[in-house]
């Protein structure tokens, strides 16, 4: 009764939309949040943009079990977020949704997942996932830089396009399953993946933009197919291109 008369209390902390499936903003102060503790919060289906950005307080949580979006800047700056609970249910996860989480320990993510945006774990640097869900089919710029805790990752199968900036500076990512249905590498995906030392690139066709690979500094092979392209990228610092006859391409 006294943990009803809570939660009772504490759900004032949750401002809901009009028509209760969104969750606008939490302003409680809560180091454990169990949102699957509060009857009025089981059908969520989105935690709303900001909903609890830059919050030092929370440690942990447990998102409700309908749940289907993360939306953009959910948990940005939750510099002290160690731990959280994403539901299957989850279908897409918004851009800088989880920015500068910087505590946040994440070995997997939903399987039903859909969609993860731009900047979406950026500078999440105990992120430890080793694969991308079979769900995934976009992935947007940048979603993982900054990720040092990131050693090996398999990509899933849907995906087309490696994006530009994707693992910009994840300097201990040592390998990278890339599917065959990837048909586009753009502009630094691999930037300062300084532990990368090979790359197996598709074996259909495949195009480089500019160069996706610069600053690896112990990038000494890269296998490609004869279907593989090279395109210019013209950028800040002027043009960029890789050269596929450099001694690094290997041709399988």
């Amino acid at each position: 009764m006294e943990g009803k008369k809570r939660n009772d209390r504490d759900i004032k902390h949750f401002k809901l939309s009009e028509n209760r499936d969104t969750l606008l903003k939490y302003t409680g102060s809560k180091a454990l949040i169990d949102l699957t503790a509060y009857p009025q919060l089981n059908e969520l289906k989105v935690i709303g943009r900001s909903a609890f950005e830059s919050n030092q307080k929370i440690k942990e949580i447990i998102l409700p079990p309908h749940l289907e979006e993360i939306g953009k800047s959910a948990f940005s700056y939750c510099r002290n977020l160690r731990k959280i609970s994403i539901p299957n249910s989850v279908e897409e996860i918004g851009s800088s949704a989880f920015w500068d989480c910087d505590s946040l320990y994440l070995d997997h993510l939903p399987s039903s997942l859909k969609r993860i945006n731009e900047n979406t774990f950026v500078g999440c640097r105990k992120l430890c996932i080793t694969e991308i869900p079979e769900s995934v089919a976009d992935i947007d710029i940048r979603a993982f830089a900054h990720c040092d805790n990131l050693r090996s990752i398999r990509l899933p199968s849907k995906l087309k396009t490696i994006p530009a900036v994707i693992f910009f500076r994840c300097k201990n990512l040592e390998n990278v399953v890339i599917p065959d249905s990837v048909n586009r590498i753009e502009q630094n995906a691999f930037y300062g993946c300084e532990s990368l030392k090979e790359l197996k690139l598709p074996q259909g066709e495949c195009t480089i933009i500019g160069d996706p690979f610069d600053k690896c500094t112990n990038l000494t092979k890269i296998l490609i197919s004869p279907s593989t392209t090279a395109i210019e990228y013209n950028g800040p610092l002027g043009i960029e291109m890789v050269d596929l006859d450099a001694e690094i391409f290997q041709r399988y």
